[in-house]
């Protein structure tokens, strides 16, 4: 592929900005011209990379890594709200409330969005974009301004749906997570009305446009006719090089940390080391935090818990001592090759770090594609499910037990194989592809 300057478009999330900066780094190594479009609030960590920074917002939604620096508009708060709430009730109900929130979530202002990409396409001699799957309106730009571009999936490789799928519903749920059929059916339900508005703004602008575009069957399935970068394990075996799209999956899209002196010093000398973190929002669940900060001191009362709280730290600084240390930010990426257990929500980004260094892991899936990749651990015997809302004690010192005594055969195969690629084995892969 023959591409000398490339563009990259990140939404302004936090965990998705990350491996796309990874990824924008990777295409610098090998000499390109590299512009990081983003919204301002990363433009130092763009420069930093040695990356021309480029300003566009495409979500008036923010997260930017820290929750008590990430400015949301009293709607948006309203909605995290909503969307906590419904991780009380269960799966489901989470998906549900995701799904109605799609809209506002990922389509803001397309029409000024795609303005936005053509004056870019007119001021900047760009060969190749590069774009985010949940950046619904950036893609609907792209295509409908018939653009070259390839799609970089940094989720769970169905957040794409296949033919005959609904978009946000699990094609599989793992045995932790009990789904009544009729609340299953309600969930397609609403997933099949969103994703038909979504279609009906995305066939509108598409006809508006100039460029002779055919219509399209299910906008969350539109992606690049030339390449998908996962960020994910090829588990299912669908990779094919001689295909359009390519499809290559990179097994991880992250940037190793060297652990600075002080943390070195606070876990220098412990025996066993247990990284409990559900992300920057989900780390609203403290009374799932609590449960499991009790549950693993009582499995091993000698061993080192380190606990990512966000904004919510303070809450449980009760549960604070020498062997339990409770933070809003941790250097998760530092402090995960010392680590012996990781015990988290299942999000993409913890997970390729954890599986990288082969760590055991329990994963507590609320949302989004966590059941996805908590079905795929269950089925490749990678890691423990719990059910958040319903786990009891008993069930997380099972957990823990096992993932202690199991064998790592499995997981140091897929560990292998996630050294052996990486950001810069997909790049490669690309531009090196028809």
């Amino acid at each position: 592929m023959n591409a000398n300057h490339i563009f990259l478009i990140s939404p302004p999330f936090y965990s998705h900005f990350t491996p796309l900066l990874v990824l924008a780094k990777s295409f610098k190594k090998l000499g390109k011209e590299v512009t990081f479009g983003c919204s301002n609030e990363f433009k130092e960590q763009v420069e930093q990379g040695n990356l021309t920074f480029y300003e566009i917002d495409i979500s008036k939604n923010k997260n930017v890594g820290k929750a008590k620096i990430t400015n949301q508009p009293d709607s948006e708060k309203d909605r995290l709200d909503e969307f906590f709430e419904a991780t009380r009730k269960g799966a489901v109900e989470t998906l549900i409330t995701q799904s109605k929130h799609r809209e506002k979530d990922m389509l803001y202002k397309p029409e000024e969005l795609i303005s936005k990409i053509e004056k870019i396409d007119k001021s900047l001699a760009v060969d190749l974009y590069v774009v985010d799957i949940l950046s619904y309106g950036v893609t609907l730009g792209l295509y409908s301004l018939n653009l070259p571009f390839v799609t970089f999936c940094p989720p769970h490789p169905r957040t794409i749906p296949m033919e005959n799928e609904n978009y946000g519903v699990p094609k599989n749920w793992p045995s932790a997570i009990p789904v009544e059929n009729k609340q299953l059916e309600e969930l397609k339900q609403v997933s099949k009305k969103t994703q038909n508005e979504f279609t009906s703004i995305f066939n509108k602008m598409i006809e508006e446009s100039t460029s002779n575009c055919k219509k399209i069957e299910n906008a969350f399935s539109l992606v690049s006719e030339k390449a998908i970068l996962y960020n994910y394990f090829d588990f299912d075996s669908i990779e094919d090089k001689q295909q359009l799209p390519n499809r290559i999956f990179m097994g991880n899209c992250f940037e190793g940390k060297s652990l600075d002196k002080e943390w070195l010093e606070k876990i220098k000398g412990t025996n066993s080391k247990i990284l409990i973190t559900l992300g920057t929002f989900l780390s609203n669940r403290v009374d799932v935090l609590e449960k499991l900060i009790v549950g693993c001191e009582k499995y091993n009362p000698g061993s080192l818990l380190i606990v990512s709280a966000g904004d919510n730290a303070e809450k449980l600084k009760q549960y604070r001592s020498s062997s339990v240390i409770i933070e809003a930010f941790i250097p998760q990426k530092a402090l995960m090759p010392y680590m012996d257990n990781v015990i988290f929500h299942g999000g993409c980004n913890t997970f390729t770090e954890a599986m990288y260094y082969g760590k055991p892991m329990i994963i507590l899936p609320f949302s989004s594609d966590q059941f996805n990749i908590a079905y795929d651990c269950e089925k490749k015997e990678l890691a423990e499910i719990l059910n958040p809302n319903t786990f009891e004690e008993k069930e997380l010192l099972t957990a823990l037990e096992k993932i202690n005594n199991q064998s790592k055969r499995k997981l140091t195969h897929w560990s292998d194989i996630s050294k052996k690629r990486g950001p810069d084995y997909a790049v490669k892969q690309l531009l090196d592809s028809h």
